[in-house]
């Protein structure tokens, strides 16, 4: 796979933006996209650029550089690159999640309609949306919602035109070229079509937010929420 070299811009005295592919771009390879994820662990645990950093934000195609200090800058750009070009060599190791959903019924209510805008009956749209493997591109919205790459094109859907005013925690739903778990209730414009009863966002626990940038993400049709 042929990567290029990113465009660099400073966006403010202490954030520097790598971004690899244009913005509007709306299906992002996920081989590419877990690598660049692997490139953001390996510059928070490297312990020439940890110290740099005050953050760093994972979106698709690009990564956003918080730095302490705007002065460090060129070291850290450095000690990215020679990362960005070892990391190439190495396996990338993917935290595989399995998220168990009940689809349709009251826990999808917009299942049904779903499935008729894609040319399908719901049961094979469930299946469809069950096989496939995902990947978290990135974490926004609210917290711990992650939105998921890789599903089917059959499956992609336009938002909503009136958005729901409540969407239950745990919800399942597809909007555009992503699927995505509401982790709290909200209001929300995407197509609800199951439910999660995992937690996907704890404030109290040491790792709030279950789903992580570059994790693989599995559901698991289940007929009854598992405690």
């Amino acid at each position: 796979m042929s990567i290029p070299d990113p465009a660099i811009s400073f966006v403010s005295e202490h954030g520097i933006l790598l971004e690899f592919v244009a913005s509007d771009c709306l299906v992002i390879d996920p081989v590419f996209q877990q690598r660049l994820c692997q490139l953001a662990r390996l510059l928070r645990d490297h312990s020439h650029t940890g110290p740099l950093l005050c953050d760093i934000v994972t979106a698709p195609g690009s990564l956003l550089l918080v730095l302490h200090d705007g002065r460090t800058a060129r070291r850290l750009l450095r000690h990215a690159e020679t990362l960005w070009r070892a990391s190439a060599q190495k396996t990338i190791d993917t935290n595989v999640v399995s998220i168990p959903v009940i689809y349709g019924g009251e826990f999808g209510p917009d299942l049904e309609q779903a499935a008729l805008m894609c040319g399908m009956d719901s049961q094979r749209f469930t299946a469809q949306h069950a096989q496939g493997t995902y990947f978290v591109q990135s974490l926004g919205f609210m917290p711990g919602f992650a939105y998921l790459g890789g599903l089917d094109p059959a499956l992609h859907l336009k938002r909503k035109d009136t958005p729901s005013a409540r969407v239950p925690a745990g919800s399942v739903a597809i909007g555009g070229s992503n699927t995505g778990i509401y982790p709290s209730e909200s209001p929300g414009g995407w197509h609800i079509i199951g439910r999660t009863s995992l937690t996907l966002f704890d404030p109290r626990a040491e790792q709030p937010c279950l789903l992580q940038p570059g994790d693989s993400v599995k559901f698991v049709a289940v007929t009854e929420h598992q405690p």
